[in-house]
């Protein structure tokens, strides 16, 4: 009888890593991490400086809000599959391809497709246009990102994890505070159309040239070990009907069906409106995300079940970026409602400078103490430093005691960041498909951009209408401390890390 395969991330073709890994040397860790520095240097300059200037420069101040969210959100949704689609791509590379290893070719193509979208991005000229880039921009640096996260637990041994893990961290920190600040240099909205269009081009020259470089450091500082190929016997060719049986096939239709029916039911209900109450459009895209995100991750082979601990380690991370980002997307917005700075542009970038610098601190003391003396004991750490931050932001409001609390914040944040990467490392599910896995794993901080405004906008407007902000950003805050002890609870489901 014939055998079907249980879902996209099953095939003909396995693929094993050979031999142990050796130990590295400091500068090869360093040059093989160096790329993560460029990958958010671009994110950061994007998404908080460029983006929402040439929104503005495109529709003006009136209506920028919604044309962000129109730009952002089909790029947050196509990272939701790019992510796994392009980490099960690169474990399952073969042929010609292959001879360069299973994570170099896309870490290249991805970067040079990112390259070409960078600039269709800066030569935009409308809404349409800017969106439609954005999003080709997340489907091809998602091509380069998922096979990069996979290098960590492809070449890096077990005991040296943790600090390579450090290492990342530094560079993710180190390229969220370039970003900014070169993109914050030469970009200002308010210059004229000649001036900002110079000042847009230098930014995405920059961006550009960054990618570049630390691409080819990386790439040459790679040597991806030999991967041994099995192959069955091979089939011929399968009729309609066996694609039609699979799982993928029955998972991806069960999905769609799923998603037009909450949408058609959430349509009907704001037709007939019982009691009056609306559902929310953007509450409503939230919603059908999260179902098509359940049915990306089935796709996926992601089996809660089957592998607890990895389910545990997605859960963690996805309940602690949601408190992060909580924070992070209303940080402006609160300095301008409730701390009422005259500049809270201002404000909210030396608060982010303040928590990048203790960051870097704790980023890389935290991997190597992670190797030492446990991930699970950083994370409770880390938690419970985020957790305080957000007791500050409920009682007080005194601009200088926020930017101490940012102190605080960033050593929690910077040792998370640390561990995390040797956390998932850890408890990875398959040898053979580590990319896959670590794409799986991106999804839960794909998800957590995207739901966390959603919770916060209504909420902070509804108290804001009633005529009690502070209210509501107190509020909004005690939710975040809620994510962030819960996030330190969960980890302690993860019975593969002992400690």
């Amino acid at each position: 009888m014939e055998t079907i395969k249980q879902d996209v991330a099953s095939d003909d073709t396995t693929l094993e890593p050979t031999g142990e890994l050796p130990r590295l040397s400091w500068t090869r860790i360093v040059a093989i991490s160096i790329f993560a520095l460029a990958l958010n240097f671009q994110w950061a300059a994007l998404g908080t400086i460029v983006l929402p200037s040439q929104i503005v420069k495109m529709v003006g101040d009136m209506d920028k809000g919604t044309a962000l969210a129109f730009v952002l959100i089909p790029g947050a949704f196509v990272s939701l599959f790019a992510n796994p689609l392009f980490g099960w791509l690169s474990d399952r590379t073969q042929g010609r391809l292959a001879a360069w290893g299973r994570r170099r070719p896309y870490i290249f193509l991805g970067t040079l497709g990112s390259v070409a979208s960078l600039i269709w991005m800066a030569t935009s000229h409308s809404i349409l246009s800017l969106a439609l880039a954005y999003a080709t921009t997340q489907f091809v640096n998602n091509a380069a990102q998922s096979p990069f996260h996979a290098l960590l637990p492809d070449i890096v041994p077990a005991q040296q994890r943790g600090l390579t893990s450090g290492v990342i961290g530094i560079f993710v920190i180190i390229g969220n505070i370039g970003g900014v600040l070169l993109a914050g240099h030469f970009i200002d909205a308010s210059l004229p159309i000649g001036l900002y269009t110079r000042g847009l081009w230098l930014t995405y020259g920059f961006i550009i040239a960054i990618l570049v470089i630390f691409m080819v450091i990386t790439l040459f500082s790679v040597q991806e070990k030999s991967v041994a190929v099995r192959r069955q016997s091979r089939q011929e060719p399968r009729p309609l009907s066996y694609w039609l049986r699979l799982p993928a096939t029955r998972t991806i239709a069960g999905v769609l069906v799923a998603a037009c029916l909450l949408w058609g039911g959430i349509n009907l209900w704001n037709e007939w409106r019982p009691n009056g109450i609306i559902i929310n459009s953007n509450l409503e895209q939230v919603v059908i995300e999260v179902i098509i995100t359940l049915g990306i991750l089935r796709l996926f082979d992601f089996r809660p079940r089957r592998d607890p601990d990895f389910a545990w380690v997605l859960a963690t991370r996805l309940i602690m970026m949601l408190g992060i980002n909580i924070i992070q997307s209303f940080l402006q917005y609160y300095m301008r409602d409730v701390v009422k700075v005259a500049h809270p542009e201002q404000a909210t970038t030396n608060f982010l400078i303040v928590v990048s610098l203790t960051s870097l601190v704790s980023a890389f003391a935290a991997g190597w103490f992670s190797d030492h003396f446990g991930r699970k004991r950083l994370v409770y750490i880390a938690g419970g430093l985020m957790t305080v931050v957000g007791c500050v932001f409920v009682v007080t409001h005194q601009l200088p005691l926020l930017l101490a609390a940012g102190a605080i914040f960033g050593l929690g944040y910077g040792a998370y960041q640390s561990v995390d990467w040797a956390l998932v490392a850890d408890t990875l599910p398959s040898k053979s498909n580590y990319a896959r896995d670590m794409g799986v794993w991106n999804v839960a901080l794909s998800l957590a951009q995207i739901v966390a405004p959603v919770i916060g906008g209504p909420l902070v407007d509804s108290f804001t209408h009633a005529g009690q902000p502070v209210l509501g950003y107190q509020v909004l805050f005690s939710v975040s401390i809620i994510f962030c002890l819960l996030g330190t609870i969960t980890v302690r489901f993860i019975r593969g890390v002992k400690r």
